[in-house]
């Protein structure tokens, strides 16, 4: 007796471009989307953050932030109070790391890392603090206050990534060079786990830099077919 059942064919997306974003006139290193989904933050190594109307597609010039050094780092926070940006000159003792409250204009700046390296930040989901990573260390900063309220963690190797767990109690710390894995906690300050291996050292290969505008892509969701007869 024969039996028929149906297969469901593959899906294929495809991701194009819907609006390009130009203004900035160097590699643009980092970005972040605002919560209301309408407008988006960019970082770049011209030394400017640039905000966007994604409507428009236009920069709202008025909001543009002149940095000292290149900007490697952008986020904002879940409430959309702050902005925050991290950079400096590459590996020297003058890192920035700031933060802006969107609705007062007024920006912190918070001192305590030595030496510039991809200085990577995120914002705690509650809004109050944020995090930062630079020279093999991480630290924590009250956002209200710009006072160290935790760190510094002190990393194996070149932080690649740093993110707060959703309830903030720990910190994921992950390599640049490696595959080396770090979870903290934030209150204890110790580390609770690492994994993968830590290598220390520098890359022989070299980035295609260049890039100075940002693509927002669409989603395409493509099929041949929904669903194709198997005959047993």
């Amino acid at each position: 007796m024969a039996s028929a059942s149906t297969k469901t064919a593959a899906t294929k997306t495809i991701l194009k471009p819907s609006i390009t974003l130009k203004g900035h006139g160097d590699e643009v290193d980092s970005i972040s989307y605002f919560p209301d989904g309408q407008r988006m933050i960019s970082g770049s190594s011209d030394k400017t953050t640039r905000r966007w109307n994604l409507k428009t597609g236009r920069e709202i010039e008025e909001a543009r932030g002149v940095c000292e050094e290149s900007v490697f780092a952008v986020a904002v926070s879940r409430n959309g109070r702050w902005v925050a940006t991290g950079g400096g000159n590459w590996n020297t003792t003058d890192p920035e790391l700031k933060a802006c409250e969107v609705e007062t204009g007024i920006v912190k700046t918070f001192k305590g890392h030595l030496i510039t390296s991809d200085h990577l930040i995120d914002i705690s989901a509650d809004n109050t603090q944020l995090v930062s990573a630079s020279d093999r260390t991480v630290r924590i900063w009250d956002l209200d206050t710009g006072k160290l309220v935790a760190g510094p963690f002190k990393s194996k190797d070149e932080v690649g990534a740093v993110r707060f767990s959703p309830d903030s109690k720990k910190l994921a710390v992950k390599s640049f060079w490696s595959t080396c894995l770090e979870m903290w906690d934030v209150q204890s300050q110790k580390l609770d786990v690492r994994v993968g291996e830590s290598r220390c050292g520098c890359s022989t290969g070299q980035a295609d830099f260049g890039c100075c505008s940002v693509k927002i892509f669409s989603e395409i969701i493509s099929s041949t077919s929904a669903t194709t007869p198997i005959a047993r």
